[in-house]
C-alpha cells in the first residue's frame, strides 16, 4: 500500500492531466445534456447548474503542464447547495426525482477530488492511523512479521506506516499534535531499534558461519586428514 501511495504521489500530474481531460471532454457533456433534459428547472438551480459546465468546459491540459493550482472547492460547496435546494419537500425540482443527475454530481465531485485533492484522498482512501490508539496490536504485528521469513523483507513499512498517526489531528483541536507526533515518533524509533537488532544478528550469524567454514578449509585441518588419506591409499594399493 505504501508503494502504491508514493507511486500516486510521484505521478500526480499524470492524474491530474487525465481527470482534467475526463473532466471536460466527458462531464461536461453528459451534465449539459442532463440539465437540458430537465422538464423544470428554476432559476437559482439554472445558474449553479450552468456554473458546473463552464467550469469544467474551461480546463485544458494546459493548465496542468503550466503548473496551474486547481481549486474546485467552490463548486463542492456549490453542490452541497444545490442539494439543499432539490431535498425540500416543495423543492420544483426534486433531486430524489432525478437519480441520474445526482450520481453525475458525485462522480464529478470526486474527479474534482483527484485533481486539486488528492492528497486528502490518499487519507481517505489509505489511511490506516487508527493505529495509533492501538499500539500494542500495531507492535504484535510488528513482531509477527520479524518472526516469518518470508514476512520479514516488508518489515520497513511499519516504520513508514507511523507517518499516517499525524492524519488523526483536527485543525479544531492543536493541542493533540503534540502528543500523537511523541507516539508517532516512539514507535518509529521503536520499530527501527528492533530492525537494527534484527540485522545485527543475522550478520553476526553469517560471519560467525563465515568463519566456520574458513576455519575447516585452513592448512592444518588438510595435514591432518594427509595421513588418513595415505593410509588409505596404501590399504588400496597394496590389499
Amino acid at each position: 500500500m505504501e508503494e502504491l501511495r508514493a507511486h500516486v504521489r510521484k505521478y500526480g500530474p499524470v492524474m491530474q492531466r487525465y481527470y482534467v481531460q475526463y473532466l471536460s471532454g466527458f462531464d461536461a457533456v453528459v451534465l449539459n445534456e442532463l440539465v437540458q433534459n430537465l422538464s423544470v428547472c428554476p432559476e437559482d438551480e439554472s445558474i449553479i447548474m450552468s456554473s458546473f459546465v463552464n467550469t469544467m468546459t474551461s480546463l485544458s491540459v494546459k493548465q496542468v503542464e503550466d503548473g496551474d493550482v486547481f481549486d474546485f472547492r467552490g463548486t463542492r460547496l456549490d453542490w452541497f447547495r444545490l442539494q439543499a435546494y432539490t431535498s425540500v419537500s416543495k423543492a420544483s425540482l426534486g433531486i430524489v426525482d432525478h437519480r441520474d443527475l445526482g450520481k453525475m454530481m458525485n462522480t464529478i465531485i470526486f474527479h474534482t477530488k483527484m485533481v486539486d485533492s488528492l492528497v486528502e484522498m490518499l487519507v481517505e482512501t489509505s489511511d490506516i492511523s487508527i493505529f495509533c490508539f492501538y499500539s500494542r496490536a500495531f507492535e504484535k504485528m510488528f513482531q509477527q512479521c520479524l518472526e516469518l521469513p518470508s514476512q520479514s523483507r516488508h518489515s520497513i513499512s511499519f516504520p513508514l506506516l507511523c507517518t499516517h498517526f499525524m492524519s488523526c489531528t483536527h485543525e479544531l483541536c492543536p493541542e493533540e499534535r503534540h502528543h500523537i507526533g511523541d507516539r508517532s515518533l516512539s514507535l518509529c524509533n521503536m520499530f527501527l531499534d528492533e530492525m537494527s537488532k534484527q540485522a545485527r544478528n543475522l550478520i553476526t550469524d553469517i560471519c560467525t558461519e563465515h568463519c566456520t567454514l574458513s576455519d575447516q578449509v585452513r592448512g592444518h585441518r588438510h595435514g591432518d586428514q594427509c595421513p588418513c588419506v595415505y593410509n588409505v591409499t596404501l590399504a588400496v594399493t597394496f590389499p
